[in-house]
């Protein structure tokens, strides 16, 4: 029976951790299938969403009002083309899901009551250790709605503790001392947050900087450093590719006067190349960053979060010894060996917590034998 990850592509939070867990799948031998929110939107509130991206990335005030507003999204949503899907899931018998969005919670009820006596199995994943906001909304609107499912933590945030990883690739970490004098200054999956203001700091202390724009304009020459960003023109919910499907974001080096050249990696996202061979992540404490942060042993400096949801993964991942906020780091004198320490403490502590794919393949097993 087929697994189908149920993700969502306005940010990248949850929508990278989706396809990592549908190719994980495959590579287990599952039948998976990674399906995003935005695609069952309605085109004109598709169409704003590359607006209010932007908007996001330029004023980090304004993002973080939006966030703490819970919407209602069920006016918003195609319902013609969401039957059509619920077709097709009939048709194919889909009922095993893995949801990472709240927003999928008002499709799924509807295609549950559709499948009647035909049970239908969910497990709701929280990649972040608060609750983020698609979440947020749906309690508001659906109070109930875990009664139907089967919730999962990457978290326990009440006890400090990680629960679970997501696996990236089968390669083991970098070596520390291998790695290059190079920091990733990012800003999650579309830039936001305040991680543009620290560049001449750390530039200042002689990092070499691999900076993600939100903008090929914000690309500069600098022997040193080098800029980044996703294709401006690649959209989470439109599928490429022959059989059409989701695919990580094209993604490329940008250089001021040069035209740029995205490329869709094939198993895992651009930027975690990046990740891996650096010193430290230095971003808002997103979730798809602390899946990065754990499976190349890469601590993360922490900016600004993008509400509370990113406070308590901040505030996770300092306790368990993976990360800094960047005003402690700062107050260090960005000392690397402190960033050192806090590899090893990844390197050592990611061997002795659960791949929630493992989990996940181990429940398949037992639901098969019964």
């Amino acid at each position: 029976m087929q697994w189908t990850i149920l993700g969502s592509g306005f940010g990248l939070g949850f929508y990278i951790p989706s396809l990592l867990l549908c190719r994980q799948l495959e590579a287990r031998g599952h039948a998976a299938e990674a399906v995003v929110f935005e695609s069952y939107l309605k085109q004109e509130k598709q169409e704003k969403i590359a607006e209010s991206r932007w908007e996001y990335h330029a004023n980090f005030a304004v993002a973080l009002v939006a966030q703490r507003l819970p919407a209602d999204v069920r006016p918003s949503i195609d319902w013609e083309a969401a039957e059509a899907l619920f077709s097709r899931w009939e048709e194919e018998d889909r009922r095993r899901f893995v949801v990472l969005s709240g927003h999928w919670i008002y499709l799924l009820d509807r295609y549950r009551e559709r499948m009647g006596e035909k049970p239908v199995e969910a497990e709701l994943l929280y990649v972040d250790a608060g609750v983020s906001p698609s979440w947020k909304s749906v309690r508001k609107y659906v109070p109930d709605y875990a009664s139907r499912y089967r919730e999962v933590g990457m978290y326990d945030a009440a006890a400090l503790e990680v629960l679970f990883r997501l696996p990236v690739t089968g390669e083991p970490p970098v070596p520390y001392a291998e790695r290059e004098n190079r920091l990733v200054l990012h800003g999650g999956g579309w830039g936001m947050g305040t991680y543009l203001g620290k560049r001449m700091e750390l530039e200042g202390k002689g990092f070499a900087l691999d900076i993600i724009a939100g903008a090929a304009q914000e690309a500069e020459r600098h022997g040193e450093h080098r800029f980044w960003m996703n294709d401006p023109c690649w959209e989470a919910w439109r599928k490429e590719g022959e059989p059409p499907r989701h695919t990580f974001p094209r993604f490329g080096e940008v250089r001021a006067g040069e035209p740029a050249v995205f490329t869709s990696p094939g198993r895992r996202h651009g930027l975690y190349e990046l990740v891996r061979g650096s010193k430290a992540i230095v971003s808002k404490p997103g979730g798809a960053t602390l899946i990065d942060s754990l499976a190349s042993a890469t601590p993360v400096v922490f900016l600004d979060p993008f509400g509370p949801h990113e406070a308590k993964n901040a505030e996770l991942w300092i306790a368990n010894g993976f990360g800094i906020s960047y005003e402690a780091w700062k107050d260090s004198d960005y000392s690397l060996s402190m960033l050192e320490s806090l590899h090893v403490t990844l390197r050592t502590r990611e061997g002795t917590i659960r791949s929630y794919v493992d989990q996940l393949c181990m429940n398949d097993q037992k639901l098969k034998s019964k």
